[in-house]
């Protein structure tokens, strides 16, 4: 769950990113995991839905093997794009927080280093 006011805009990185609409001091907190916001699935329940929205979950949600749950941000932090140099850092993957890297000035897109954030990420290799 977010818990810095942002928006979605085109990114210049990729897609849709998601962008601070107030300025963040270097340690802040910006977003962390909320049951009541975010939802996880089991391989089985993705198995159980549509080809279409499998892909839409493996695409948005990030994988926790030691839970064996993909986590689905809830809200605007699912639109987080990679970066090799993020400007956020975080303490561990799905379930953890992430925080400002620096300070960060609004309109400023939101990064993260999806080797750090996801488990299928860092152990497969995958293209960003």
């Amino acid at each position: 769950m977010m818990v810095v006011d942002t928006e979605l805009k085109p990114s210049g990185i990729h897609g849709i990113g998601i962008f601070l609409l107030q300025p963040v001091r270097k340690g802040d907190l910006i977003w962390q995991y909320d049951s009541r916001v975010d939802r996880v699935y089991t391989d089985a329940e993705m198995a159980s839905l549509p080809r279409q929205m499998q892909d839409y979950l493996r695409t948005y949600s990030t994988w926790h093997a030691p839970t064996g749950l993909w986590v689905l941000c809830g809200d605007n932090g699912r639109h987080f794009n990679h970066s090799d140099t993020p400007n956020t850092i975080s303490d561990g993957i799905a379930f953890g927080r992430d925080f400002a890297a620096d300070d960060l000035p609004a309109g400023t897109e939101l990064t993260s280093d999806y080797r750090t954030i996801c488990d299928n990420v860092r152990t497969n290799g995958l293209a960003f």
